[in-house]
């Protein structure tokens, strides 16, 4: 899928620190490349370099406030990262800035995904919340009964017909796959810079919004004005394989471009990244539970780290918040067709359709995968503590444009959606077994002889991670006190990442443990997190794809549950999972950094 995680960017050194001030101010460049948590924070910095090595970094700022980036497209996000104090605000565009949308650096998309333009651009309102009496309810998948499938197959068969007698009428299939495809492949652009909604913190209200009006518009096509969308549970063990609702050939909400070995009852992999794992269905349900805990907990107690970071068109960061990276990416790879198989039509898939950003809003299980995700949203707040909603009015503001069901065009703020009640709908509650999934078993008894694995000295630089590697390191102390360990994170850092941005990557990084150890198994207080990357082509002409990223893990938790706060010398093992023979490291390090 195109650009789903981290690509061309500035890198810094200093990590985006959780404190109060950060969460409510203005960022500093150097807050902005952390990309974690309090018990287990990343830090993901990018930059794209040619093959001598020379830095390819975009330095100009852009303000995008009150930006219209074209129907179905965002108006006004984020203010630039102030690098500068020259940095203007950039005029807004109207749809003739709308061009040809991207799938890789040598295909575009065959049709235009831009939106039909309203009459006057200028008077489009602000959209006000309609008069309700019931709530619509969101209900998972897998209890959809035969009734509601009907309804809203017959819903999507109206809007697949608009296709063919209106292709321009808003309220279509297709019109409404389009929204995604126009500016998250390069139909929009302000000053020669490509539009991006994902891997930052719009991330999740333009989600919100997107479904909002679809929902919308499926209730008026059946007169039914309390119809939900469902969501695919993928968080639950009941919900783990793919919605049978959706596979059911022949019908309006089948898509012929699925992978068809994840089809009659696969369990999904919440991690996936190309490579089916070799491991039970049990192990994998754990897994999921794993990965969905680090993600939801671990991994996100503040806003930033959940939502994702500032988005700056002008210096090419992307910031994905925990979920957007996992599960979001791996749901969307796992249900589309395998990259390099043959379409049905004959052509060689990009992962269509889910798998790509251009056409997954094409597959109608796109929108009942991203209810699952926006829901992801309530429950992260429900679970307490610092997370709430982004406090910084340059996120409250920003504004996207979209088509209600009456085909009249309207503003939207994201202050206006961190309620869901208020725009009139709800989830059914389902459980969620991943607040209690913390990993405690341990994967080796005892701490790992660190004499008998080679120094971080011997090891990097790394020419490439094409096998598990171990190695030891030096801790810059040892025997913290909780004070002092609530003032500082001890974050692992690997330095220059280098690989081609244009395929999968992944790998896998653990604790106290050797090269031997069993990288299917993710439930174990050693596992310390996973670096990924998916395919993605930033702009049009671009033939730099060499990515060199900062990658750093806070190990405070992990020392502690493993045992090793005391320890001066710890074991690192890295478990190359995708494209690692492509992957070369320059260092390794540890520091104490402020949280």
């Amino acid at each position: 899928m195109a650009s789903l995680n981290n690509s061309s960017s500035t890198s810094l050194k200093t990590p985006f620190t959780c404190s109060s001030t950060c969460l409510s101010s203005t960022p500093k460049p150097s807050q902005l490349f952390l990309h974690g948590k309090r018990n287990q924070m990343f830090k993901v910095s990018c930059k794209v370099t040619n093959n001598n090595g020379d830095q390819n970094v975009e330095t100009n700022s852009v303000d995008r406030r009150n930006v219209l980036l074209g129907l179905g497209g965002l108006y006004g996000v984020a203010n630039a990262i102030p690098l500068a104090a020259s940095a203007a605000p950039t005029p807004p565009p109207d749809l003739s800035s709308c061009s040809i949308a991207r799938i890789n650096e040598n295909q575009v998309v065959s049709y235009s995904c831009c939106a039909p333009k309203p009459d006057d651009m200028e008077k489009v309102p602000y959209y006000k919340f309609p008069s309700m009496t019931k709530l619509r309810v969101r209900q998972p998948a897998h209890e959809a009964n035969e009734e509601y499938i009907a309804k809203y197959n017959l819903a999507v068969s109206k809007m697949r017909d608009l296709d063919k007698t209106q292709p321009d009428n808003p309220i279509g299939f297709k019109q409404q796959a389009n929204i995604h495809c126009a500016y998250c492949n390069g139909a929009y652009r302000i000053g020669g810079k490509e539009l991006q909604v994902h891997n930052s913190w719009l991330f999740f209200p333009f989600h919100r919004w997107y479904l909002y009006f679809y929902e919308r518009i499926v209730g008026k096509l059946i007169d039914d004005p309390t119809f939900a969308l469902p969501y695919w549970n993928w968080d639950h063990p009941k919900g783990i394989r793919f919605p049978a609702m959706y596979d059911r050939e022949g019908t309006s909400l089948f898509d012929v471009t699925r992978d068809q070995s994840h089809r009659n009852g696969a369990v999904i992999d919440l991690g996936f990244f190309g490579d089916e794992v070799e491991t039970t269905q049990l192990q994998l349900m754990s897994n999921n539970l794993t990965l969905m805990y680090r993600q939801m907990v671990t991994n996100a107690p503040c806003p930033r780290m959940f939502f994702g970071g500032p988005y700056d068109l002008g210096i090419n960061i992307e910031l994905p918040g925990t979920i957007e990276n996992i599960p979001h990416g791996p749901v969307h790879i796992w249900s589309g067709t395998v990259r390099g198989s043959t379409l049905p039509n004959g052509a060689i898939s990009n992962g269509e359709n889910m798998g790509h950003f251009y056409s997954a809003g094409l597959d109608p299980v796109f929108f009942c995968h991203h209810s699952n995700v926006d829901r992801m949203w309530s429950e992260w707040k429900a679970t307490g503590g610092k997370r709430t909603d982004i406090t910084h009015k340059d996120w409250l503001n920003s504004e996207f444009f979209f088509y209600d069901e009456n085909e009249n065009p309207y503003r939207v703020k994201v202050r206006d959606c961190l309620d869901t009640k208020k725009m009139g709908y709800d989830y059914k509650p389902m459980a969620t077994p991943w607040r209690n999934f913390k990993p405690l078993t341990k994967a080796s008894a005892g701490k790992v002889n660190t004499s008998s694995i080679p120094p971080v000295s011997q090891v990097f630089p790394l020419a490439k991670l094409d096998k598990a590697i171990s190695f030891s390191i030096n801790r810059p102390t040892s025997s913290r006190t909780q004070q002092e360990k609530n003032a500082q994170e001890e974050m692992l850092t690997f330095n220059s990442i280098r690989y081609d941005n244009r395929g999968y990557i992944r790998f896998d990084v653990f604790l106290n443990v050797d090269n031997n150890v069993n990288a299917n198994e993710l439930d174990k207080a050693e596992f310390a997190g996973s670096y990924t990357s998916l395919p993605h082509v930033h702009r049009a002409g671009e033939t730099n794809h060499i990515a060199t990223v900062d990658f750093q893990l806070a190990i405070t938790e992990l020392l502690e549950d493993i045992g090793l706060e005391d320890e001066e010398t710890i074991a690192v093992t890295l478990v190359p999972k995708r494209g690692g023979e492509g992957i070369s490291i320059e260092s390794a390090t540890i520091s104490l950094a402020d949280c």
